[in-house]
């Protein structure tokens, strides 16, 4: 069965009898799904076939590159939405000129930028969106998210702000100095294609009901078609509706955030400056994007655990891009004033924001970060506490061995008191 691609994904389980688990291990290894010790218990055999359906169904109908659900579901979420009443918001994401793109450098290097794509497009509605937005991916350089109408301008403008950030890399420095690259059309004239941008489209039923997929893809359509006529990176949504026509919004863009959300993204991109600086190479750049968007680690780390450059070299990059100095973590204090401060923070707070209160000077807090451009985490420390906070980053690897060996030491003697929740 497993040889034949019609029934290949049909999941096969096993009964084994226990003595002889070890010699059946190989048919297990030639394409057997799952065993079940012989005499199997029937509510455990029911269970397994159970969960070996649902892992057959999402191997099946996602994405081979991304991993992200497809067409099946990404139906299916939206259906449920509309059987629900509740009010939901559908956002379609088209990558712009990525042909052209994919022309030019090679199939590998469009596979790169769709890994890309999926993984700015997951994490922003992971950060930026609920507990159950949805993300599937349609094919090609097509995807789609299902949120809130509170949510989705936010998960928009945030998906592009990134984006533009970020994409110029996967180009050749000739290309993204001119900002464009040169092809050819079917006919043999040369044209110049400008370099890959992001068009979302997005549809809600807040201001009138969408019956039906149909009709969501017909507003959705109508949208892309008035994107595609702008230059850049831009977002529309639907308003309202007459008998004629969808009257859409404003097209967004990134210039148009509030020059506080311009100003948090306007460094240079860690891998710019190590390239810049002779650290690393392009091609080093790419394996460790690519690493960095199929585990989700940090860049930073990425380059250090690959080998390219020393917790040194990106420690210094670090504070150039942030312009904030780096800490050093041997220079934790321990004392009764830092005990205060960590029965004022919870661990849960400190992992999931990735900051670590370090050293209390007076009435001033040294907060040791991951990301120490997050205004929000800064403002409630600032809060939680009483003090003002003075940030500073650390690498991926200090923040975790730091974190594991507070908990340890909580663990053993619960001095810090952990009570305080955010």
């Amino acid at each position: 069965m497993k040889e034949d691609f019609l029934t290949a994904h049909i999941p096969i389980i096993v009964l084994i009898d226990k003595k002889q688990i070890r010699k059946k291990m190989l048919e297990i290894e030639q394409g057997v799904d799952d065993y079940i010790a012989n005499p199997p218990d029937p509510i455990d055999l029911e269970v397994r076939m159970e969960l070996a359906l649902r892992r057959t169904s999402h191997q099946l109908y996602a994405n081979a590159l991304t991993k992200l659900p497809g067409n099946k579901q990404i139906e299916k979420a939206i259906h449920s939405r509309m059987d629900e009443k509740k009010l939901f918001s559908v956002a379609y994401y088209d990558i712009d000129n990525f042909k052209s793109f994919n022309d030019r450098y090679g199939y590998m290097k469009g596979d790169s930028v769709i890994r890309h794509i999926a993984y700015i497009i997951a994490t922003t509605v992971k950060r930026c969106g609920n507990p159950l937005d949805f993300v599937g991916h349609i094919g090609g350089d097509d995807f789609v998210v299902v949120t809130t109408p509170d949510k989705d301008r936010l998960i928009a403008s945030e998906s592009i702000l990134v984006f533009n950030r970020t994409a110029h890399f996967h180009y050749s420095k000739e290309d993204r100095e001119r900002a464009y690259i040169v092809s050819k059309d079917r006919r043999g004239n040369v044209i110049n294609t400008p370099l890959m941008s992001i068009s979302i489209a997005i549809a809600n039923n807040k201001y009138f009901p969408i019956k039906n997929i149909v009709e969501l893809m017909e507003i959705i359509t109508e949208i892309k078609t008035y994107l595609k006529t702008l230059p850049g990176s831009n977002f529309l949504m639907n308003r309202r509706q007459n008998e004629k026509r969808v009257f859409i919004d404003e097209p967004c863009k990134e210039e148009s955030k509030s020059a506080g959300r311009e100003e948090r993204f306007k460094h240079k991109p860690l891998g710019q400056i190590l390239l810049e600086s002779q650290i690393i190479t392009p091609e080093q750049l790419e394996t460790a994007l690519n690493r960095h968007w199929a585990t989700g680690q940090k860049i930073g780390q990425s380059i250090i655990n690959l080998g390219m450059a020393s917790s040194g070299d990106v420690a210094r990059a670090l504070e150039s891009q942030f312009n904030v100095p780096h800490f050093d973590m041997r220079n934790m204090s321990e004392n009764r004033e830092m005990k205060e401060m960590f029965s004022k923070i919870s661990f849960e707070v400190m992992k999931n924001y990735g900051v670590l209160p370090v050293r209390k000077d007076k009435n001033v807090l040294l907060l040791a970060m991951l990301d120490p451009r997050n205004m929000e985490i800064l403002a409630k420390i600032k809060n939680l506490t009483g003090c003002n906070v003075a940030p500073f980053f650390v690498l991926e690897s200090e923040f975790s061995e730091i974190f594991d060996r507070m908990v340890k030491q909580d663990v053993a003697a619960p001095s810090y008191g952990v009570n305080a929740v955010i």
